[in-house]
Formats: C-alpha cells, structure tokens, sequence
C-alpha cells in the first residue's frame, strides 16, 4: 500500500496589491509637497524646533519558505527641521534581535533622502546605507546606527526602513508621540485569520481614528509525494486554500509634543503607544495553540532555562566560601550581609542588564565580572549554599519601564534583584553597585513591582523604597554690621537621600573639583573649607561640613539688614507649573528635611521684622511643612524648618494639593528676616 508524505510544506500568499486591501498610504516616500517645502513654523506649537510630518508604521505577517511566518515592519517618516538644535531628530539606531536558535532580525531595507534649501530652492541628498554603523552588542543584540546627512535649519528629510522578523510572540510598539509634535501618527497591521493577537494602548491621547477590516485572500500548500516506484523524484503537489485577512489602523492627529515635568519616572511609561501580544495561534483543521501564559507556566519556563534556573542547581563552586561565612558567623542575618558583600565586592558589573546569564556562572565568578544576572544569581546560589531562603526577583528598571502585572510577557523584564528571607523578614538585595549597603536597592530598581521566581511562592514584591531618608542641616550665621555673612553648615544624610550625594561626591576627581562646582552654582558665595565623613561607613549618617563667607559689596554699616535663614537650600520656584497634570508626580523616596539654624545677630542691631510660625500640609497629609522663629534667651534668632514628603507617588488627582503646597512652600522661604539698627 502507497502512502503519501508531505515533507516539504509551503505557503505562498497570493495577496492582492497591497493598496487594494487597506486604504492609500498616508504619504509616499519622496513625494514632498509644496505645503511642506514652504512651511516655516508648526502650526500646533508654534515654539517647536521641529514638526514630525507624518509617521507611519505598517506590520504584515507573511510565510516564507525558507523562514516559515515572519513580519515585515515598515516605518516611513518625514520630518522638517526649524532649528539646528534639533538636528538629533536624524540620528537612528536600529535594534535587531537574536535567539540562541539561530533565529535572528534582519533590516531588509533601509532608504533616505535628505532636502537641504538652496538658492531659492532644495538640494536632495540621498543616503547611502553603506555609511550605517553596525554593533554587535552581543549574541542576542545587533544595532545599526546612522545619521542623515546636510541637515540645517529649513530642511526636511524622508526615512524608510524594513525590519523582518521571526520573533511573532509581539509585534513592534508604536509610539504615537515623542518630544517633537507630530502632524499624523498611523499605525497599520495586517494578520492573517491563524493568528490572535491582543492590543494593549497605553497613554493619555485618544485615536483620532480606529478602523478594522477583514479581506478575503488566499495562499497556496506546495508538498511532494515521497519518492517512490513510479515516482522516482516525488511529484509536486499544491492546493489553494483561501483565509481571511484582519487588518487594523490606529491614527492620532495633530500630537503634541510631549513635555517631560519635573519629578516623573521614566518617559516611556507615559508617551501614547499601541502593543500587540499573541493570544493564540490556529492553523486549518489543527486545535489552537494557546501562547496565552500564566505567570507559573513562565515561572516554570524559567527555573528550567539553562540561562536562569539551570544555574542555581550548580552552586558547587561557591561551597568552600560557604563554609567559610558558616565558620565565621553563626547568626543568619550576619551570614546574609557577609554573602551580600563577598559578591559585592567580589564581582564587578558589566552595566549589562538581562534576566539571563550571560555565561556559566562558575566562569563570572572566576572573571570576577557579569551582567545583573550573572552577580544576582551567583548571591542567590550563595545564599542556598548557606541554608537561605533566597529567590531570584525579576524587575523592570526604571528606564526600561513599569510592568504591567496584566502583561504575562518576560521580554517586558530587564532585571534580576535577590529576595531573601530569615524568620519572616524579607531583604531585597543587588550585589551590583559597589557603593551601597545590602539593605537598599539602587535607584534604578525602585519601579512598581517585581515578580518573584519560585516554584512554590511566586508572587509580586512591591520595590519600595527604604522610609528613612531624612536630611537634617544644622547651621551658624554670623551677621556682619556691613550684610557680611560667615557661616558654618553641617548636613547629614541618611539612605536613599545620601546614596545620591555619595554618587555626586565620586564623580568628582578631588575636593577641590567640587567645591569650585559649588561655588559656581551659588553665585556670591566663597566656600572655605569642605569635609566629608563617613562616606564609606553606612552604619553613621553622611556627613558634610561647610565653612562659607557671603561678602556684601559694600562695607560700610547697614541700617538695614535682610537675612534669609535658607542660605543654600531655599525652593525659589515651584517645580509644578502646568495646572493639570496627567501622570503621577514621582518623587522616587519618601523623604524629609530638617534645618535647625542659629543667626548672630550683630552688636547694635535689634529685629525689626521676623516671620511668624508657620504651618501647612495637603489635605491628605502626605505633604508637610513647619517653621518656627524664636528668639532665644542669648539674644540670637532660632529657625526651625521641617518638610516632610511621607509617600514617593502622588496620584494626578492629588496634583492640585500638591502644586499648591509648593507654593506656599516657596512663599514661605523667601520671607526675610529684616534687622534694625539701633
């Protein structure tokens, strides 16, 4: 009995032309109109240094022989420069990604052109692909970098470019917005009737249009016969089939631009945007394959992963320092600190950041260097080797994003952090930064939640930050008859609120580098001596001690003097101007701000006048503020100022209090002391 087999299967998609199934393009390369060639402002923001045209996306999935299903993405993008300032706007970099399965991202095409005025007129300048940058970051990453040519002030330029890709599970993000305004943002995708994906729009703008369609197109199945008696070379075979196309179009007009305000987190979590993650996949008469996960079938996938979980089950290399710590301490806690700093001090980071090791975890440890994963998973193995509780907890940094719990998508995470536990209490660990003690996360990884890796216990950990970020200035002003002010300044630091003065102190080369940087930024004054104590030793406050001199430039006695008691750190503007504000406010920690300052008032002078005591908080109480004058018994003036921001995120709803306690805030510190003379 003969039998057939298919061995060699193909689908070749007989599309229509492309324009037939959808609408016309919004704009075509190269074809620049009149209207664009004369325009000498934006007419939606009339302050910006360039208005982006038009730009236009479009993902088709296509089969190929060779490759099977792939997508084809396609950006078209025309901008037109005002001013030289945004020049930055024609600096691309490409990102093309890479899997250990030989699969990888290839830029088909890439094509621009570039309309310099001249004499009336434009020059074009076409781009030569050959003058792009290539990198091989790494296996899994390859970027092409270029910048357009003759860009001035007038011109335009028109960019094109093909990704295609085999990686099906997301389609590209589309960013509807940027920091330029954008005249149209069109979003196309075009998916055959086996695949089912899920959008996700995120951001504050809505669609100027949202249309669907679905076409009828076709393709056709090609296979041989098995070679065989009578059919010495197989026989070609092919049957039509017809399927459904879905096509999508998302479409915002006239985008703003957007503005990025103080205390926010990362720009990505705000900018409009459009995802597309794959639900389920089903082929003609086969069930569905459901790509739909669960957070414990990705658990799973991970603790299995020869790039994460595989190298947990080989911490043999790590036994001898184990039993070393085991020897030298007995309680759990001390074992955890001295695990922590062994790796800390132990391995340097590469500033590579992933959930996967990049290598084998004995070879990171003997190159005493590694990405995140390659430090954090070698201290959780460490800390199993010690009888630890510990798991690996994947994060997504700050500038890489919030997750969004809903979204079961591991390419969303970045990052891998350490989460251990002794008698009930949880210590959140990352052995990477050098400069930081085990009780704190570096800044980068305070970003919503971060999922916990573990068969038994998976769950989300809230990465909050450490609630004892206090900065307390004690200070001496001695007030001269002639304005002249001499002063002594100590500021203590605890946390959160010294990590950043410590990274600001390293990266200052001497003593002397900063103190000339400081002097620069406050005008007037002469910085005599700096120092600084503590700067390694996390167990005592960070402590800084200013000696400083204002001089006035007249000598001669005053009758009047004006003393601020805030020499240095007085909020002179209110850092929230727009009256309403769409996304949180982000002040990273909760923190707190003490002064206690002493002025000298000079022989012959008295208080003419003095503020009052203050006080005044939001309605919710999570922002306060206090001042007290006195004048003591010794004749001089006592000023005590608290503020206090008790939660690191304020809700847009929250927004009005807040800019409003700001400015009483700033009222409230440019009130002078005045001083009369008798």
């Amino acid at each position: 009995m003969h039998y057939l087999k298919l061995f060699l299967l193909a689908f070749t998609f007989c599309y229509s032309s492309f324009l037939a199934l959808s609408q016309r393009d919004p704009m075509r390369f190269g074809k620049i109109s009149d209207t664009e060639f004369d325009m000498v402002r934006c007419e939606i923001d009339t302050t910006a240094k360039a208005v982006i045209l038009g730009d236009y996306g479009v993902v088709e999935i296509k089969y190929g022989i060779e490759n099977g299903f792939e997508y084809l993405y396609t950006r078209h993008m025309r901008v037109k420069i005002f001013d030289k300032d945004a020049s930055d706007l024609a600096d691309f970099r490409l990102y093309l990604y890479a899997n250990s399965s030989g699969q990888k991202d290839r830029l088909t095409a890439l094509k621009a052109e570039v309309y310099t005025p001249e004499n009336r007129g434009y020059k074009k300048t076409k781009f030569s692909r050959n003058k792009s940058f290539i990198d091989e970051v790494s296996d899994n990453l390859t970027t092409v970098s270029f910048s357009l040519p003759n860009i001035e002030e007038g011109s335009i330029f028109d960019l094109e470019y093909t990704i295609k890709s085999p990686f099906l599970f997301t389609l590209p993000t589309w960013y509807f917005q940027s920091e330029y305004p954008t005249l149209f943002s069109e979003f196309r995708t075009y998916i055959p009737e086996y695949f089912f994906y899920k959008p996700l729009m995120q951001g504050f703008l809505n669609l100027t249009d949202r249309s669907s369609d679905t076409k009828s197109t076709s393709f056709e199945v090609v296979w041989r016969e098995e070679p065989g008696y009578g059919n010495v070379g197989g026989t070609r075979r092919s049957q039509r089939v017809d399927l459904l196309e879905n096509s999508e179009v998302y479409r915002i007009e006239n985008v703003p631009a957007f503005t990025q305000e103080p205390h926010m987190n990362s720009v990505i979590n705000y900018l409009s945007k459009i995802e597309h993650e794959l639900s389920y996949y089903r082929m003609p008469q086969a069930p569905p394959k459901d790509y739909s996960s669960t957070w414990e079938q990705l658990t799973k996938s991970l603790l299995e992963s020869e790039s994460f979980g595989k190298h947990l089950q080989r911490s043999g290399f790590l036994s001898d320092e184990a039993d070393r710590i085991k020897n030298e301490f007995s309680d759990p806690e001390q074992r955890l600190i001295a695990a922590f700093e062994l790796v800390q001090e132990h391995m340097a980071w590469n500033n590579s950041t992933s959930i996967y090791a990049g290598r084998n975890l004995r070879r990171a440890w003997s190159d005493k260097k590694g990405s995140t994963a390659d430090i954090n998973l070698t201290l959780v193995a460490l800390l199993r080797e010690l009888g630890i509780d510990a798991d690996p907890l994947i994060l997504s940094t700050r500038s890489n994003g919030i997750i969004n719990p809903a979204q079961i998508m591991l390419d969303k995470f970045n990052y891998v952090a350490v989460h251990a536990l002794i008698d009930g209490n949880s210590y959140l660990l990352d052995a990477t930064d050098k400069h930081i003690p085990y009780y704190l996360l570096p800044e980068r990884c305070i970003n919503g939640q971060g999922r916990l890796i573990s068969e038994e216990n998976g769950r989300w950990i809230n990465l909050e930050p450490f609630f004892d970020n206090v900065t307390y200035t004690q200070s001496t002003l001695h007030v001269m008859e002639c304005g002249s002010v001499e002063a002594h300044m100590s500021k203590q630091q605890s946390n959160y609120s010294r990590l950043r003065t410590n990274e600001i102190l390293r990266s200052y080369d001497k003593t002397e580098d900063y103190m000339d940087r400081f002097e620069a930024d406050h005008t007037g004054m002469n910085l005599i001596d700096f120092q600084v104590e503590n700067q390694d030793n996390w167990t005592e406050p960070l402590v800084r001690q200013y000696e400083y001199e204002i001089p006035d430039a007249n000598p001669g006695a005053k009758d009047f003097i004006l003393v601020n008691a805030l020499q240095f750190d007085q909020i002179a503007s209110n850092p929230f101007r727009l009256e309403e504000r769409l996304f949180p406010v982000d002040f990273v920690y909760p923190f707190k701000r003490v002064f206690n300052i002493t002025i000298e008032i000079p022989d012959g002078y008295e208080i003419d006048e003095m503020p009052a005591t203050n006080g005044f908080s939001t309605a919710s109480n999570d922002a306060s503020y206090q001042s007290r004058y006195i004048l003591d018994e010794t004749g001089n003036i006592k000023v005590i100022i608290q503020m206090n921001i008790a939660k690191p995120i304020f809700l847009p709803s929250e927004y009005r209090g807040l800019k409003d306690f700001y400015a009483k805030v700033v009222e409230e510190q440019a009130r002078n002391i005045i001083l009369k003379k008798i």
